[in-house]
């Protein structure tokens, strides 16, 4: 018997139906569809990063305090990744996604009236009840939208939205906040939204499961090997990314001498670099998605590696930046896609647990960033950083390892 059987026998959770495929051209143009919600989201999540100072300004409060406008949207959406499964029963998976962008209009209209911080803060639960639950639907309805044999290209192009946000979304909200008000900056992003939200509804076909997924099927779905795997390598690896990157523009100002001017420059390159590294992992994420996650968590490791030992000044970070965004940039398609192929017969539960470690590991990697940098100072961590994305790879080959072994 396999590690991850339950002792007692119990019927698979189905896959997730849907009608038969149209168009080539109808595939990409719901799948790229996708790719833009995602980015309304990520957007939507970061958004008050870029304007943090004039935000504060503005409401009377602390920058700290603006701050939680950041990190409660994650808290919230670990919470409703998991519930969301098990309440949408057998609702169509594109509904989910277009309540998820009525959630973001909602959110951005309260945001824009907020006469204070606290109508902000609860303006940004909305945020996050968006973000868990286009997540957790999001690959199971960007794979069922093309045919079994595209499924790795459709689930990376639709994660390229992520990338994409970082590069375009954000720096362009915060220019926007800059220019004519961090209000403006919300109200844009509302519009986008009722924009997608009209789109996904008129051209992604609908994915619907024939059987509702009980909480049991999510405590299954727990006990499963690939699952387990997932939110480990998942929990470990992205809160090793964001223990250093939450922090990255203080640590290339005061590790490489850069200039506060081309912090900008050098996040773009991370963000371009990540992007590229979304699509060019698929060839490896085709063939096996464990090599591909093995490879993102040394990747990570080296590259901040580098960063940390030989890297002292502006030429060498600009090297280094790049490398480094290229393999951050593959790290939720490549975990997602072993989700996908280590824990097929509980897909959508599973993408669920995922998503909800996604975000707690994100929330994590900040508030652990900020306890180092406080006590032991920047560069700890950066070699935090890669003793976790060590630790990650380490799990990884154990799972290569017990997988072997159970094909033998």
């Amino acid at each position: 018997m396999r590690a991850d059987a339950p002792a007692v026998p119990a019927p698979a959770v189905p896959e997730a139906s849907s009608p038969p495929l149209r168009s080539r051209g109808a595939q990409i143009a719901a799948v790229l569809s996708l790719a833009l919600g995602i980015f309304i989201l990520i957007t939507i999540e970061e958004l008050p990063i870029g304007v943090l100072t004039i935000m504060s300004a503005d409401l009377g409060v602390t920058p700290g305090i603006t701050g939680l406008a950041v990190t409660l949207p994650g808290v919230i959406a670990a919470l409703v990744a998991l519930a969301t499964p098990v309440v949408i029963g057998l609702m169509d998976r594109r509904l989910v996604l277009v309540m998820a962008l009525a959630s973001v209009v909602l959110s951005c209209v309260l945001s824009v009236l907020a006469p204070n911080i606290q109508v902000l803060l609860a303006s940004r639960v909305f945020t996050g009840i968006a973000i868990g639950m286009y997540w957790s639907v999001l690959p199971v309805v960007a794979t069922r939208q093309v045919a079994p044999q595209h499924r790795t290209r459709a689930l990376t192009l639709a994660m390229s939205g992520t990338g994409a946000a970082l590069v375009l979304g954000v720096p362009f909200t915060a220019w926007l906040g800059s220019a004519v008000g961090w209000r403006a900056s919300f109200a844009v992003v509302a519009v986008l939204a009722v924009v997608m939200l009209v789109t996904i509804a008129l051209v992604v076909r609908p994915v619907r499961s024939d059987e509702a997924i009980r909480p049991a099927d999510m405590a299954r779905a727990l006990r499963h090997r690939g699952v387990r795997y997932a939110a480990a390598m998942t929990g470990i690896i992205v809160t090793a990314q964001f223990i250093t990157y939450s922090y990255v523009s203080p640590l290339l100002q005061e590790r490489a001498h850069v200039s506060a001017g081309s912090i900008g420059a050098m996040l773009l390159a991370f963000g371009v670099a990540g992007l590229i590294g979304n699509f060019a992992v698929a060839p490896l994420l085709r063939r096996h998605p464990a090599l591909a996650v093995l490879t993102i968590a040394l990747g990570i490791a080296g590259s901040l590696g580098v960063l940390a030992l030989a890297v002292h000044g502006p030429l060498g970070a600009a090297l280094v930046m790049p490398l480094w965004g290229a393999f951050a940039g593959a790290a939720s398609v490549s975990i997602q896609s072993f989700v996908s192929r280590a824990a097929a017969e509980v897909e959508e539960p599973g993408t669920a647990i995922n998503s909800a470690m996604f975000n707690v590991a994100i929330a994590a990697g900040a508030a652990i960033g900020g306890r180092i940098v406080d006590s032991l100072g920047l560069g700890a961590t950066v070699a935090t950083t890669v003793v976790l994305a060590l630790l990650g790879a380490a799990i990884c080959v154990r799972y290569l390892v017990r997988h072997a072994r159970s094909e033998a």
